[in-house]
């Protein structure tokens, strides 16, 4: 049996960075930047990635996956280098009057995102134009349960070897809390919760001259609280975002889209406006 490999239509830039379409030099296309869940499977993240093509058919697409190994061992300072290639595949194509619209998915993929951020300023010398931003199921806050519950996602499935695994986790889980408490650093969900406000990495670059964003999250989603959501959202109007927010009833994490479809991309549509009419 033959398997095909979702991924293949996309050229891979490094092991988490890939682009679509990299063979174009047309300066003036769409750029969507696209942050997916930690360890989200192949054939999942190319359904979003078809549809944004569908949708905005002359877009140079970047994305962006996330692994377990990648959240929990890296620093901010290897978490900036492993975007270099993403900067790198961007430079030349990014310009106020060609900006970048983002979409990121759960902490995993807000942690990306920051990361990249980060080291296009450190790179360029200059904050990244963006047209709009969505962050779906995230921000969410550190807490034992959360991190326990996501990363176990990655366990074998055979019950006893799943069991060590979880044991191990909450061990590993644990440590990594204290070595935050008593270093007074913060850990990479609470640092990425407060890159993302960071106004100083991103200029505001589409009609309203405004920095915009919209939160689409769920009541019942088990890995982030909504509440966590709603509190970010406030303090990103604080430092002078323009936010909007979107809640689902019923839906699991990073499964709004599944919930409701026709919501969800009309949600995507709205924030993509200059892009597609473009």
């Amino acid at each position: 049996m033959v398997t095909i490999d979702p991924l293949a239509p996309f050229a891979r830039l490094a092991p988490s960075v890939y682009i679509q379409d990299p063979e174009t030099n047309q300066a003036t296309r769409p750029i969507i930047l696209i942050a997916f869940w930690m360890n989200a499977p192949p054939r999942a993240l190319a359904k979003y990635v078809a549809e944004y093509r569908r949708m905005v058919p002359t877009a140079r697409i970047i994305f962006v996956r996330s692994s377990s190994n990648d959240f929990m061992f890296r620093s901010s300072q290897s978490q900036r280098a492993r975007m270099a290639p993403a900067v790198e595949a961007m430079r030349t194509f990014v310009a106020p009057e060609n900006p970048v619209y983002m979409h990121m998915f759960s902490n995993g993929g807000l942690s990306n995102i920051t990361g990249l951020l980060q080291a296009w300023n450190d790179i360029m010398g200059t904050s990244l134009p963006i047209s709009s931003m969505i962050l779906d199921s995230a921000p969410g806050k550190s807490t034992l349960r959360s991190g326990l519950k996501a990363f176990s996602y990655a366990l074998p499935r055979m019950w006893i070897l799943r069991l060590l695994g979880k044991a191990m986790l909450f061990a590993l889980l644990v440590f990594f809390k204290l070595v935050h408490v008593f270093s007074v650093s913060l850990d990479p969900i609470s640092l990425a919760r407060k890159v993302i406000n960071d106004t100083s990495l991103m200029q505001a670059a589409n009609p309203e001259k405004a920095l915009t964003r919209c939160y689409i999250y769920s009541d019942t989603d088990e890995l982030v609280d909504w509440r966590d959501t709603e509190s970010h959202a406030v303090e990103a109007e604080a430092h002078g975002w323009v936010v909007r927010r979107e809640l689902f009833k019923g839906s699991a994490h990073v499964a709004h889209m599944k919930v409701d479809p026709d919501r969800y991309w009309g949600i995507v549509k709205e924030h993509l406006g200059p892009l597609i009419s473009g």
